[in-house]
C-alpha cells in the first residue's frame, strides 16, 4: 500500500487515536499490530526503544499491508534512512534539530517531528512540517498548550503524546487544532508478554471508541 503524507493525516483525523508499541519481538509485534488494527486502530507507531527494534518495523511492515506502520522515536539522520529502507508509512520523532529535520525533509518520508513549544515549531515550520507530535504533552501543557501555539500558529496541527489516558482522550480531542492522541496503554508490555490478546482487544475497542 502506498502511503502519502496527506493520506496518513486524513486517517489520523479519522482514527484519532494513534497506538504506540514497543517490542522487541517480532511474533508479539505482528500478533499485537492485528489485534489493534482488527478492533479499530489500522495506524501505529513502532518506536526504535528496542535493539531488535529495525527488524520488529520490516516484518511487521511484510505481514501486516493494510496496516499504516510507522517508526517512532527517531533520533538520527540514519535512524531516518534505515526506516525508510523497512518500508514503514511514516517517521515520528519526540524531538527535533536542524540536521534530522532537514534530512526528513529531503527524505521524502513522511515524518511528524517533536516539538515543546513555539521555538521548535518554528524550526519545523521552516523545513514545512505543520503536523507535529507535541511532547511530552502533559508535561509541557497538553491541550493548554496546543491552544496557546493556535494563537501565532493557526495552520499546525498536534499529536499529544505523553501522559495519554483512554479517559483523557474525549477532552483532548476537543480541541479543534488537535489532530489525534497517541499512546500505550491499548498494549502495554504486560500483557503482549502474557499473549493475552483478548485484553488488547478489548483495550484497543476502548481506545477506538473514544477517539470518535
Amino acid at each position: 500500500m502506498t502511503h502519502t503524507k496527506q493520506s496518513i493525516i486524513a486517517q489520523l483525523a479519522q482514527i484519532r487515536v494513534l497506538p504506540i508499541l514497543v517490542t522487541d519481538d517480532v511474533d508479539q509485534a505482528i500478533r499485537c499490530v492485528t489485534t489493534l488494527a482488527e478492533n479499530g486502530l489500522p495506524a501505529i507507531e513502532i518506536t526504535l526503544r528496542t535493539p531488535n527494534a529495525m527488524t520488529v518495523l520490516r516484518e511487521v511492515v511484510k505481514a501486516c499491508p493494510t496496516v499504516t506502520v510507522g517508526a517512532g522515536t527517531i533520533l538520527t539522520p540514519a535512524q531516518l534512512d534505515a526506516v525508510r529502507e523497512t518500508g514503514a508509512a511514516f517517521g515520528i520523532s519526540p524531538g527535533i534539530t536542524p540536521v534530522l529535520a532537514k534530512a526528513a525533509a529531503d527524505s521524502g518520508l513522511p515524518y511528524f517531528p517533536g516539538v515543546g513549544g513555539a521555538s521548535d515549531l518554528m524550526l519545523a515550520l521552516e523545513h514545512g512540517f505543520n503536523v507535529v507530535k507535541l511532547f511530552p504533552s502533559d508535561i509541557v501543557g497538553s491541550v493548554k498548550m496546543a491552544k496557546a501555539l493556535g494563537g501565532p500558529f493557526p495552520d499546525v496541527r498536534f499529536c499529544l503524546t505523553g501522559g495519554v489516558t483512554v479517559e483523557s482522550t474525549p477532552q483532548l480531542l476537543q480541541q479543534s487544532n488537535v489532530l489525534c492522541v497517541g499512546g500505550s496503554w491499548m498494549c502495554p508490555a504486560a500483557l503482549i508478554a502474557a499473549n493475552d490478546w483478548q485484553a488488547v482487544a478489548l483495550l484497543a475497542a476502548q481506545a477506538a471508541a473514544a477517539g470518535k
